[in-house]
Parts: C-alpha cells; structure tokens; sequence
C-alpha cells in the first residue's frame, strides 16, 4: 500500500540509533532524578520514579548502549506458513498470562477511584439497571459511600462519573463468570486488529507486522493494564479495531469506523478517541482527501453531541431525574474545553514521558524515531505514517499527571500508532542498511522486556498495590456497623471507601463526605470503628495522605467524636 523507503543504502545506522537513544534514556533519567524531587516531592509521581522507573528506564537505556556494540548477523524475520499459527498462539499466551495476573499481580482488586468507578457501574450493568438505587434512609451518606458517583444522590441515585461503555464490556464478560475477562479478551481482539491493519499497510511485508505485534506483546504497560478495569485496553483494542476498517477506504469501512469510533469515545472519556483519530484526520486533509478528512471531523463532534448532550442531558435526566449539580449549558465543546484549561497544570512531560518509555519494549521508541523519518513516499506524498506520528506528538505533548496506573496509560489508546510506527521504521532502517534488519535484534529486546522489566515493574507494581488489597480485606471483616476512613492517615486510602456488592456491613465511608449531623447520629446509634495511619502504617502503606480541602472537616469530625468517645481502631491483630 506505501513504500517508507527513502534515500539509497548507506553504512548501517542501526548501531547509532541504539547508542543515541540509550544515551538519550540515561539523559532523561538522570535530569528526571534532578528535577521531580524539586518540583513534586514525596507525591506519587516522586514514588513511581524512585521505585520504579528510574531502575526500569536505566537499566533499558544501559542495555540499548549494550546492545549498539553486538553483532546480530543478517538472519531476517522469516515468515512461513506456520507463522500465523505462532503470532496467534503468543497472543493467546499473553492473554492468558494477563488473566492469571489478575489473580496473582492485581488480585482481582480495583486499587484506583477510577478502576473502583469501571467495577461499580460494570456491576449494576450487568443486572440490568441504568444507575444503582442507595438503600432508603442513606441518602446523605451516598457521597461517602461510594465518591465521585454523586450528582443524584439526593435522588437517591449512584451513577458513575464516567461514561459507561467500558463498563458495560466489563458487565458483558461477567456474563461470562468474570468481568476481569475483559481486559485479556480485549488485548487479544486489539492484537488481532493491528495485525490486520499492518498486512494491510504493507502487504508484501509481513515482517512489519510481526514486528508491530511483537512489540505490542512485549509491552510492559499492555501486559498489566490488561489485568485492570481500566478502560486503557478497551481504548486500545477499539482503536486498532477502528483502524481495520477505517483502510478500507470504502462506504461499508468507513461508516463501521465511524460507529466504532463512537463506542471508543463512550468507554470512559471522549477525548481519549478523539486524540487518536485526529493523525488521521490531518493526514487525510493534507493529502487533498477533504471530504475524508470533514467526515471524520464531523464524526468527532458527533460523539460530542451523543456522548454530552443526548447521553448525559437527555437520556440520564429523562430515566434518572435531573442532577443535583446541574451541568453548565452550552455547546458539548465547551466542557471539553474546560476540561482541557482546568488540567492545564497538571502538565507532567518529564515524568510521564520517563514512565511511558520504561514499560515499554526498549525497541519501541528507537524503531518509533526512525520511521517518524520517513513520513513521505517516493513520490513525496505523506504516507499513513504522518497520521501515526502527528497523533503521537500531540500525546506527547499533552503528557497531563495520570495519578495511579502501570506506564503511562493516557497513551494507552496510541500505542497502535507507536508500534505500527516503529514497524515502519523497521521498514525503513532495512532501505537504508540495503539489506533486511537482523531477527536477533528484535529477539533481544523481547528478552529483555520478558526477562527484566516485565519481572521488575510487576514485581514493584504487586508491592504497591498488595498493602491496599489487604487492608480491603480487612476492612471487609471488621466486626463494626460502620467503618470510617480518614484519608490523612495515608496515600490513597480514601479510595477503600466504595460498594462493590449488595450492601453489606461493614459499612464504608470517606470521612471527607460524611456531614457532622450525620456523624453524631451514627455515633449515637452504630458500632463505628476508625481506618487512619494507626493501621495504614503496619499494613504497609506509605504515608501521604492528603485530604485537601476536606482536611479541616474531618479534623473536626474526629474531634466530635472524641467527644463522643465514639469510634474504636479498626483491630488489625
């Protein structure tokens, strides 16, 4: 379909790649190690570089460098009829891997508010209803019960924050017996798709495709955001599903993309689709395709219009009554907007980029940098590579904090585009060199991914997350009507706080959402108990915890309950 080839065969430049970008890796290490404890000391992004990044991205950096110095031979990927087989096997492999690593790495455990949102909507989905009811008489407890699904809670409503396809997969593989099926399953359908997608754009070059699917397989951060709720691996899987048809470049492939298009931009968040397809929408439009290029625009202000204003104003308010906090009017893209100015200072490039560069296959930028290149044909026409690299750029230039996650997940939905980019550089190295790229070059950096980081960012990753899923446990068989969590008491441990089943007791609550007129009655009619750093610190939490502008509030909450002599230590013994 495109040539990425430029230029005639030269002195093999491969080895140069790999020393410039290993040094290129320690260089962002070391300034990364200089910078974040000046500017966000003992925070979570200070956590994840320390403890996780640094040695992840160094260590990968130093192997590049090793790696420009060892001769690979000239034996190409080969491609035999058997090779389908064996991609389609791997992919099965992984898949499988990540189920297991549900159970043994994630323990089956939503550790952030946004997996623990995906987990709750996915739940009363899967029975059927549109919203979950709060029990009766619990209303001004709602907001503590389970925060950021407020809005209609004076209605007696939880509705997730989030919009609800994500969710609604996730509830479709619970049908199955287990809504931590979907990720896995999605990570196998995306591969399935790139696959597809890159035979298409190089159909008498199946080693792109290997490549590309090697890659995506040997990504730390796909691998074990497979295991979670998050809507990362939906995002993938939808955007390279997208992409299958969006090259067919006929009515049937375009009018699927567009409906494809409009479930990924309903997973959690609008912008995350719309950020992906926009490559393709300047690549169509700078290729003289104008037509192409507005009826993907449009199909963008379509899912706006769908998602914000037919989903969110007319449907939820029409079946759910109105919000109590009423969305502001105006056209869907001035929220966007908004949203866009409010985060402007979360802007995190540094740490986001290290983070993103450590979970991935050491060869994954390098190969990214070498066809982002090669963004013309022969005949000086911009190639579908222009599309990945304009839609990766404008990623990598809105690099905002993403809180919790494994890599840097708000690239999750382009790492189609990152990976079919390195295959196009593979491509163009093999032109430049004049002769094929050595397989052995491809399989060390699968070593190193499988061997090292894999191991090591799980490993850390477990360390993290195993205190949280613990203290849950516990929390869930304290002998108490009412558990309160003060969220000062340690990094994150307000996000224990949340229903993921029929209402049961222990009863947990935020503290930061629980009204003192609420409080004094619980304490007066209740079994209370009290979660702080008296049990976060022997379970293994790290300390940290900020309640923000609720600080004061639930200072004089634990005051007023001394009075009271209300509320024992949750035991941990």
């Amino acid at each position: 379909m495109l040539s990425l080839s430029s230029g005639v065969p030269h002195a093999d430049p491969v080895p140069s790649l790999l020393l410039r970008s290993g040094i290129a890796a320690l260089l962002l290490c070391a300034v990364a190690a200089i910078t974040i404890p000046r500017t966000v000391p003992n925070t979570l992004i200070d956590y994840y570089f320390f403890h996780q990044d640094l040695w992840l991205l160094g260590a990968g950096g130093l192997m590049l460098c090793i790696l420009s110095r060892l001769d690979f031979g000239e034996r190409p990927l080969a491609f035999g009829t058997s090779g389908a087989r064996y991609l389609a096997g791997a992919i099965v492999l992984v898949a499988l891997l990540a189920y297991a690593g549900s159970f043994v790495v994630t323990e089956h455990y939503a550790l952030s508010r946004d997996e623990a949102m995906a987990e709750f909507a996915a739940d009363y989905l899967q029975h059927g209803h549109l919203a979950r009811a709060i029990p009766p008489g619990m209303n001004t407890l709602g907001d503590a019960m389970m925060p950021w699904a407020g809005g209609r809670t004076t209605n007696g409503i939880w509705l997730s924050g989030y919009l609800p396809i994500n969710s609604l997969l996730r509830a479709g593989a619970g049908l199955l017996g287990d809504r931590f099926l979907a990720g896995p399953l999605l990570l196998g359908g995306g591969c399935a798709a790139l696959w597809m997608s890159a035979r298409k754009i190089w159909p008498d070059r199946p080693d792109a495709a290997i490549v590309a699917i090697v890659l995506v397989l040997t990504s730390t951060q796909v691998f074990a955001t497979a295991m979670t709720p998050f809507a990362m691996t939906a995002h993938f899987a939808l955007n390279a599903a997208w992409l299958v048809f969006y090259l067919r470049r006929d009515p049937i492939g375009h009018a699927t993309a567009i409906a494809i298009g409009l479930l990924a931009a309903g997973l959690h968040q609008i912008q995350v689709h719309i950020l992906f397809v926009t490559g393709f929408i300047v690549w169509d439009w700078v290729s003289g395709r104008r037509r192409t290029a507005l009826l993907y625009a449009g199909a963008c202000l379509g899912y706006l219009v769908v998602w914000d204003v037919l989903y969110a104003r007319v449907l939820l308010n029409w079946a759910l009554g109105p919000p109590t906090v009423l969305l502001k009017p105006g056209v869907p893209s001035n929220g966007l907007i908004q949203k866009f100015a409010d985060r402007i200072g979360d802007l995190q490039p540094m740490s986001s980029l290290a983070r993103f560069a450590a979970w991935q296959n050491i060869l994954v930028l390098p190969l990214a940098f070498a066809g982002a290149r090669g963004l013309h044909d022969d005949e000086g026409k911009p190639t579908i590579a222009s599309a990945f690299a304009v839609s990766c750029m404008i990623g990598l230039v809105l690099m905002l904090y993403q809180g919790l996650g494994y890599g840097y997940r708000y690239l999750h939905g382009l790492i189609p585009c990152f990976c079919l980019l390195a295959a196009g550089g593979w491509i163009r190295l093999s032109a430049q060199r004049g002769r094929p790229m050595p397989a052995a070059l491809l399989w060390a950096g699968c070593a190193f991914a499988v061997l090292f980081t894999a191991p090591l960012a799980l490993t850390v990753s477990k360390a993290f997350l195993h205190p949280y899923a613990a203290a849950y446990r516990l929390l869930r068989t304290t002998p108490a009507d009412i558990v309160l969590i003060d969220g000062r008491g340690g990094a994150f441990i307000e996000d224990l706080a949340r229903v993921d089943g029929p209402i049961a007791r222990p009863i947990l609550l935020d503290m930061s959402y629980v009204p003192l007129r609420d409080l004094r009655h619980l304490c007066a009619t209740r079994s209370v108990m009290v979660f702080d750093h008296v049990q976060a610190r022997p379970l293994g939490i790290r300390p940290g915890g900020d309640a923000g502008k609720y600080a004061r509030h639930i200072a004089t909450g634990r005051a007023l309950m001394e009075r009271l002599h209300c509320g024992r230590p949750v035991p941990i013994g």
